[in-house]
């Protein structure tokens, strides 16, 4: 895991790079590789390679600039610095040189398939492979790669850079084109560091999050001049041309496994996730793990503890004792340290529980805003940020989690209401009405019936009727009614889904099918992935997810719907799989939390003196917001009364507003 960033001339009349530029945008990220930096200075005729661009005696004008902060995780030595390169010729003509973040699980693979093609490895790292598999088979070398990846790569012989992003989006890339240049970064923050740069936000982009909770969709950032790029996309730079082609080069289809038994599915899940676990732990430095207690977590630190128990060869990386972190509260309806604690024993783990404060948090809450890049949208990021800096204190650098099973499995009540609203339209009303009973009886009415949790997917007139959205519509200067109702709105897409005619689209995906895989590339997770990154970045950690690595995620969306809700169960499959894995009060548990926090609590009482100082003062945010309507609501006995939604959305206001604090938005 570490921080990228780069520059390239887009035309032949552009100035030179400034090195100078450069080397903020990387100390920009000097948290996401406290191991190392290194940086490339090249012109068609040379190059030169440094430490710091301190050094450069500025011979000839720059046209490409790469740099890197390393965090080392994989062959500790100075052979793994980068900026890393492989091939013949001198300078940006006939070499390729690599900057990159992340991890190739199956680098040892690739490498014995390499060396027997006839290409030498000098170091044991991954980027090494990764840059050999470019030269080997170029763009096409995608194809072949396991892991979660973003890096850019000059190439000489083509005069051209070529960069990616790995198939989930696990890790982060962005770009942006100022004063003629093409820039990137691992972070938004290193490109504010480019001249020319205009931060201007997207009122649109704004507005969607303060009504949706999210600003994490395909290219699309809160800045007008930023882009990211989305996941499984790659795009070319044409130094020559100053033209700039994006592409996509995978696509997540759920394949139609007819004639395959249930039990036969089970069984090659639990191979899976086996296999999928043991690559992820391969690692020169300490690991660990998350666990607040849920399936998903639950799931990662069982299999991790039976490695450890049964091939302790594969789980060296756990060193001496494996550590798990888990958040707690000392409100019991939020807190589930007793699951965690018992998944903690039985794997044999050492647990480290956590307690995140109201004090703390707003102490916390400037740094936060700076390190996440985009607001955030609940005090439950806090809750990861806590587990991530009391891993970094004790020891650990690589940090596995259970990110990405609800959305993987079938973990939400949406995905329960998607199959019922299909075996509705197919008009089994028989199974329709026995699931329904089931799911009724299973008893987690707080969560499978609580239709304000899910309030994202709730039409227009419903959010009006339930209320949730009571501060905003009084406060928000944009139209509501155009941002809920909009095309690509979270609401929209779940109905087109949910409402579409036959059983599934042409390629054979059902209704819970489709929506999984917006969930996963479009509305969820990229927007969890991104706080993954930078609240794990922030302590220098590596933050690995197995439950995304991209096999599991083609073969769990691959499942048919029964195999994902069953009798009033959700995940129905991984349960099964983890049969005799998990602890069965864990695995058979009925209540489902997520990643809860005090959100009314704090901001209703814990931290009212605080929020009524930061409003009362003037506010960035008063271009999207009434701010005087604001205090109004804060201090009236309606928000005495006002729902946990509503305080959601004045958590989104003040979030908003530390974003724009921290990097000078206006």
């Amino acid at each position: 895991m570490c921080g990228i960033t780069g520059l390239v001339t887009l035309q032949s009349s552009a100035p030179p790079i400034d090195p100078a530029v450069l080397q903020r945008m990387t100390d920009r990220q000097a948290h996401r590789g406290p191991d190392g930096e290194g940086f490339l200075l090249a012109w068609p005729s040379g190059h030169a390679l440094l430490p710091h661009t301190r050094q450069w005696d500025h011979r000839a004008p720059v046209r490409v600039a790469l740099g890197h902060r390393r965090l080392a995780i994989l062959d500790l030595s100075d052979r793994g610095l980068q900026p890393m390169s492989a091939g013949n010729g001198n300078g940006a003509a006939g070499q390729c040189w690599i900057v990159f973040n992340g991890e190739i699980y199956n680098h040892r693979e690739l490498r014995t398939e390499l060396e027997a093609r006839g290409y030498v490895f000098r170091t044991r790292t991954d980027t090494e492979v990764l840059l050999q598999a470019y030269r080997a088979w170029g763009e096409d070398c995608l194809a072949r790669l396991q892991g979660m990846y973003a890096f850019a790569i000059w190439d000489g012989a083509r005069d051209c850079l070529f960069a990616a992003r790995d198939r989930l989006g696990i890790k982060p890339f962005y770009y942006a084109t100022p004063a003629g240049t093409f820039a990137f970064a691992s972070e938004m923050k290193a490109l504010l560091a480019c001249p020319g740069l205009d931060p201007t936000p997207d009122d649109d982009a704004v507005a969607g999050f303060l009504i949706h909770a999210n600003c994490d969709y395909g290219d699309r950032t809160l800045l007008r001049s930023v882009k990211a790029l989305p996941p499984a996309h790659c795009l070319t730079v044409h130094a020559a041309t100053g033209r700039i082609d994006v592409r996509a080069y995978w696509q997540l289809v759920p394949q139609n496994g007819n004639g395959v038994h249930d039990r036969d599915r089970v069984d090659g899940l639990r191979t899976l996730l086996a296999s999928t676990m043991q690559s992820h732990l391969v690692s020169d430095v300490r690991a660990g793990s998350c666990l607040s207690g849920g399936l998903d977590s639950s799931t990662v630190v069982s299999l991790i503890g039976k490695i450890w128990r049964e091939q302790p060869d594969q789980a060296t990386a756990l060193g001496d004792q494996f550590l798990t972190f888990t958040s707690c509260w000392e409100y019991p309806e939020l807190d589930e340290r007793t699951y965690a604690g018992e998944v903690a024993r039985a794997a044999g783990a050492d647990s480290h529980l956590v307690f995140p404060t109201a004090a703390d948090f707003w102490e916390t809450f400037p740094r936060m805003a700076w390190h996440q890049d985009m607001p955030f949208a609940s005090l439950s990021y806090y809750a990861q940020w806590c587990v991530m800096r009391t891993a970094r204190d004790a020891g650990v650098k690589v940090l596995l989690d259970g990110q990405g099973g609800d959305e993987v499995f079938g973990g939400y009540a949406k995905f329960r209401y998607a199959y019922l609203a299909s075996l509705l339209r197919s008009g089994r009303l028989l199974p329709f009405a026995s699931e329904a009973t089931a799911m009724l009886r299973q008893g987690d009415l707080n969560y499978v019936l609580n239709l304000r949790r899910g309030y994202r997917y709730l039409p227009k007139g419903l959010r009006r009727l339930l209320g949730v959205d009571s501060l905003l519509q009084n406060i928000l200067r944009a139209d509501w009614d155009r941002s809920v109702d909009g095309e690509s709105t979270p609401a929209t897409r779940w109905w087109r889904y949910a409402t579409a005619g036959g059983p599934g689209d042409r390629r054979g995906a059902s209704v819970m099918q489709r929506i999984q895989v917006d969930d996963i590339l479009v509305d969820t997770l990229p927007l969890l992935l991104r706080m993954e990154d930078r609240s794990s970045m922030a302590f220098s950690l590596e933050a690995r997810v197995p439950l995304l690595d991209h096999p599991l995620v083609e073969y769990g969306i691959s499942l048919p719907d029964h195999l994902k809700v069953q009798d009033g169960w959700s995940k129905f499959a991984i349960r099964e799989a983890m049969r005799d894995v998990i602890p069965d009060r864990v695995r058979r548990r009925t209540s489902k939390l997520g990643f809860a926090a005090p959100d009314r609590r704090w901001l209703a009482h814990d931290l009212r003196p605080q929020v009524t100082e930061l409003i009362a003062d003037s506010l960035r945010c008063e271009r999207y917001i009434d701010a005087g309507a604001l205090r109004d609501w804060y201090g009236s006995p309606q928000a005495t009364h006002a729902p946990e939604e509503a305080y959601l959305g004045l958590f989104r206001v003040l979030a908003l507003e530390m974003w724009m604090r921290a990097f000078d938005i206006r």
